[in-house]
């Protein structure tokens, strides 16, 4: 049985395995844009090449037999092997000058890491191209949606190679003009008296307001509400509430005042990248930056203690950071 496996070319798997995910011979065929005399001609070879039915062709669709459920298991790492080929095909064909394809989350990416790039270009020569996308959602990396992703949740796919680059320290922040018209909280209950701006995405799943205040009060008290830290930080800058930021955020320009309500968020920052990226001497070398850019020897920050917003500009001069991160302290 194993060596007639063997001999079965990859386009009778890939029917084979259409038909078995979709139970039909007709919703297969038109997802891999054949006839439904081809997509069975093509399983009825396999079948006569293995020695044994595959499916059961019933009126209602097709249903695998005992022995084609097994083939699908074995089918499926075939797959999955055709698909890492061709991804490392692709890699290669990049491999001496191509981009380097970044996704990562946008406050990070617009606030922090943009202007260490513009460094690390002008660094190199500017020999290869950097793709930055900005995703508030977490990208594929096994499918090559970009070479590298850092992000705020785990990954949890075993084949990608993982590694904790720090943590993000969230604290709550308001900007002058709101404190002088609404008075700072001294405590989170004083929170019931406030207005809030909130930022909720697919990493960030928001404050938990009602879980504080109860969904009445929780409701009443978020005044804005984003998925962008772009326009959570200009919400918090002109007035709109008070919103959970870096910890860093002054240091590096923003125009807000921290709250100390004895409460933060604390959320881990990770790199994923595909095992053969790695093995490319210009993606070692951008992770090796992506690695420097957050460790918390030079930024203590992303370290797993928390810093006050006011320990930061006490040991790091903001005007120096400011600065280097101009991008952070544009005005309207």
């Amino acid at each position: 049985m194993e060596h007639r496996w063997r001999n079965a070319d990859w386009n009778s798997i890939r029917v084979f395995l259409a038909v078995a995910r979709q139970c039909s011979f007709r919703k297969a065929a038109e997802e891999l844009g054949l006839s439904v005399n081809t997509a069975r001609r093509t399983i009825s070879r396999l079948e006569d090449q293995l020695g044994y039915p595959l499916l059961f062709r019933e009126s209602e669709g097709a249903r695998l037999t005992d022995e084609g459920r097994r083939v699908v298991l074995a089918a499926r790492d075939v797959e999955a092997s055709v698909s890492d080929m061709w991804r490392v095909a692709a890699l290669a064909e990049r491999e001496a000058s191509g981009p380097i394809r970044l996704a990562i989350t946008e406050g990070l990416g617009s606030f922090w890491l943009t202007p260490r790039i513009v460094d690390y270009i002008n660094e190199t020569g500017g020999q290869n191209r950097i793709e930055l996308q900005c995703a508030m959602r977490s990208v594929d990396v096994l499918r090559m949606e970009a070479d590298i992703s850092v992000q705020l949740e785990k990954p949890n796919r075993p084949e990608l190679t993982v590694k904790r680059l720090g943590y993000l320290h969230l604290k709550p922040f308001a900007s002058t003009s709101y404190l002088e018209k609404f008075g700072r909280p001294k405590s989170v209950a004083d929170m019931v008296n406030h207005r809030v701006v909130e930022q909720q995405t697919d990493q960030l799943r928001g404050y938990e307001l009602d879980k504080i205040f109860g969904p009445e009060i929780a409701d009443r008290m978020v005044r804005m509400k984003t998925n962008f830290s772009s326009a959570h930080y200009w919400a918090i800058a002109k007035g709109a509430g008070i919103g959970l930021m870096p910890n860093y955020a002054r240091a590096i320009g923003g125009d807000v005042e921290h709250i100390d309500l004895g409460f933060e968020f604390r959320v881990e920052i990770w790199l994923a990248t595909h095992p053969e990226v790695a093995k490319s001497a210009r993606h070692r070398g951008f992770i090796d930056f992506l690695t420097e850019s957050f460790d918390e020897r030079k930024f203590p920050w992303f370290g797993p203690d928390s810093m006050s917003p006011k320990e930061i500009e006490t040991q790091f001069s903001r005007k120096d950071l400011s600065s280097y991160f101009e991008g952070f302290t544009a005005r309207s």
